[in-house]
């Protein structure tokens, strides 16, 4: 993409915005797709503001998940894209690999919650399943990394995140 291999666009650091914040699935794949640019990160909670950040200008792309191998077509997603008039401009494939975190000196059988977006619940619903029988709560959030960063900010014993 020739127009995007400038470091910078009108003397600010060129900006991409991502669902989630950093640390993000999101961001991985803008790393792997941007391997030589530096830029900046507009993080957003919902991919509906990632389409806000660039109708507002605070960024000049935005880089959403719309497949997944496991789950299917991420359909919100394609009808933002209608709604919005975007296009997709480029494609990056991440193998994704999940990791259950919690605090230090939790145990499996110790986490009482597993808080993640409803996608990645889904990719580890094999997994999931006897957790979630053995009473295990899955509860739904906004972002993968942002639910690890609330544990450990808020020292959240029995929760986990995907």
């Amino acid at each position: 993409m020739p127009g995007f291999m400038t470091a910078t666009t009108q003397n600010t650091l060129f900006k991409i915005a991502i669902q989630g914040g950093k640390g993000a699935f999101h961001e991985l794949a803008a790393r792997t797709y941007f391997p030589n640019l530096q830029f900046g990160l507009h993080t957003c909670e919902t991919f509906q503001d990632v389409f806000t950040s660039l109708a507002e200008n605070h960024s000049q792309v935005g880089v959403m998940a719309i497949e997944n191998s496991v789950s299917g077509s991420i359909l919100p997603n394609y009808a933002l894209l209608r709604k919005h008039g975007m296009i997709i401009r480029g494609e990056v494939y991440l193998r994704i690999v999940q990791n259950l975190m919690a605090l230090p000196g939790e145990t499996l059988s110790s986490i009482k919650e597993i808080h993640s977006h409803p996608v990645a619940i889904q990719q580890c619903e094999l997994f999931l399943e006897p957790l979630r029988k053995k009473g295990v709560k899955i509860i739904e959030t906004s972002d993968t990394a942002l639910s690890a960063r609330r544990i450990r900010k808020e020292q959240l014993s029995g929760v986990a995140a995907l």
